[in-house]
C-alpha cells in the first residue's frame, strides 16, 4: 500500500515548528473481507461483482495529524516523524472499516426544516414501504435499493417519495449520450405520477452559488408520466464551507458530524429552495466527493 502525505499547515511558535499533516491510504478494495487487489472497474470480473450484488467495499483510511519539530530542524527529523504515521497508515486492514451502517443514511433539510430521510430498503419503516406502493401498486420493492421518507416539493405543490433504483447502480450510468453520476426516481404521491431524476456532470457556473464551493451536479428530468404537470425548473448540487453557504442563502445552521453538502432548485435562473444534506455517521451516502471522484473516472471525466 502507498500512502499520500499532504502538508495542510506549518506555523512557527517560539522555537518549535507545529506541522499538520493529511495522510491518505491508497484504495483497499474487498470481497467478502478479503483483502485483493483493486480491480479495473471497466473489467468483467468487476462489473460480475455488481451485477450480482457480490458484497464489495472500496475503502480510504484518511488521518490528520499534528507534528512538532524544535527549529531549526533536518528534512531527516522530518521524514522520521512522517515516516511513522505512514507506516501506521499503510498497516490498515479491512477489518479497519467495520460499522454498523446508520439506519437513516441521509438527512436531507429542505429550507431548513422539512426534513426527508434516506433509508436502505431494507432498513426502511414499514409504513412508509406501504405509502409508496399503496399510492403505486405495480411497484416491485426488490427493484429498490435506497428509498426516502415523503418530503413536500414547493415546486411540484406535492409530497414526493424519492427512490435509487439497484438497476441504476451501475459503472459509466448514460441518459442516452448523457453522463450520469446516478438517476433517482420520483413518486408523486398527490397526482400518482412518477418521473426520473438525472444527475449530471456539469462546467456550468452559477451566480447564485459563491464562488469558493465546488460544483458537483445538475439535474434534469425524463421519463414523465402522461399526467404529470413538470414545470421547468432544475437542480444544482454542491460543496462548500458550511458558514459561507449558511450566509448566502440564509439557511440556519444545520450540520452534520460526517459531512455536509448542499443542493438549490432553480427556477427561471432563481433559487426557489435550498437543501443541506447531512450525514452524522458513514453511509452509503456520506462522502459525495470520493464518489464523484470514482464515477468520474469510470466516464472518463476529469473532475476535482
Amino acid at each position: 500500500m502507498t500512502s499520500t502525505v499532504e502538508i495542510i499547515s506549518r506555523e512557527e511558535i517560539n522555537d518549535l515548528i507545529k506541522v499538520k499533516l493529511k495522510v491518505k491510504s491508497s484504495e483497499i478494495f474487498s470481497v467478502d473481507n478479503d483483502k485483493l487487489d483493486s480491480p479495473d472497474r471497466l473489467s468483467d470480473y468487476y462489473l460480475n461483482l455488481r451485477a450480482n450484488r457480490v458484497t464489495h467495499r472500496h475503502n480510504n483510511r484518511t488521518v490528520e495529524e499534528t507534528i512538532w519539530l524544535q527549529t531549526p530542524f533536518s528534512q531527516d527529523e522530518l521524514d522520521e516523524k512522517v515516516a511513522g504515521i505512514v507506516a501506521d497508515v499503510d498497516k490498515t486492514q479491512v477489518s479497519s472499516f467495520d460499522f454498523k451502517p446508520a439506519q437513516i443514511q441521509e438527512r436531507c433539510f429542505v429550507g431548513g426544516a422539512n426534513e426527508k430521510n434516506f433509508y436502505t430498503i431494507e432498513q426502511a419503516p414499514q409504513p412508509l414501504k406501504n405509502q409508496l406502493t399503496t399510492a403505486f401498486p405495480s411497484v416491485d420493492l426488490s427493484t429498490i435499493a435506497l428509498i426516502s421518507t415523503a418530503s413536500y416539493h414547493d415546486i411540484l405543490k406535492q409530497d414526493v417519495i424519492t427512490t435509487f433504483r439497484w438497476e441504476w447502480d451501475t459503472p459509466a450510468l448514460m441518459e442516452g449520450d448523457v453522463k450520469l453520476i446516478t438517476k433517482a426516481r420520483k413518486y408523486c404521491l398527490g397526482v400518482r405520477k412518477s418521473y426520473d431524476r438525472c444527475y449530471a456532470f456539469t462546467d456550468e457556473t452559477f451566480s447564485f452559488i459563491p464562488e469558493t464551493c465546488t460544483i458537483m451536479a445538475k439535474s434534469f428530468h425524463v421519463n414523465i408520466q402522461d399526467g404529470l404537470a413538470m414545470p421547468n425548473f432544475y437542480d444544482v448540487y454542491f460543496s462548500g464551507d458550511a458558514a459561507v453557504v449558511q450566509e448566502a442563502l440564509s439557511l440556519p445552521n444545520l450540520v452534520g458530524k460526517e459531512n455536509t453538502y448542499y443542493g438549490v432548485t432553480v427556477v427561471d435562473g432563481t433559487v426557489k429552495r435550498a437543501k443541506q444534506y447531512c450525514y452524522d455517521k458513514v453511509s452509503v451516502f456520506s462522502n459525495w466527493d470520493e464518489a464523484m471522484t470514482r464515477i468520474a473516472s469510470e466516464h472518463g471525466v476529469s473532475w476535482g
